[in-house]
């Protein structure tokens, strides 16, 4: 497993998907999803890793301005996304708070 990789995502604001060189098309369907999940009460961050794997990560709204991801759910999301992207799917993920009660 490349868990020395998919334990050190880099987290991006959703403006880096601009720079990346998207297409005009598919750009408006990252809008369109960002739309949908600002209306959730969720922001869409951008993790990516060494080798290129990418994500757009759904968190919610209003867990704390700097987001904590511990070294599980980064290998977790980099799973998520490896399996997105090698079925050529968008990987758009959501991360989901345990609620410990």
């Amino acid at each position: 497993m490349t868990s020395h990789i998919a334990n050190k995502a880099i987290l991006r604001p959703f403006s880096a998907l601009r720079k990346v060189g998207f297409s005009s098309r598919w750009m408006q369907r990252f809008e369109r999803h960002r739309a949908q999940q600002k209306r959730l009460n969720r922001v869409i961050i951008v993790m990516h890793w060494a080798d290129g794997t990418w994500c757009a990560l759904s968190i919610p709204s209003e867990a704390p301005r700097a987001a904590i991801l511990d070294e599980g759910q980064q290998i977790d999301a980099y799973e998520d996304a490896r399996s997105c992207l090698d079925a050529d799917f968008l990987p758009l993920l959501s991360l989901r708070w345990e609620i410990n009660a």
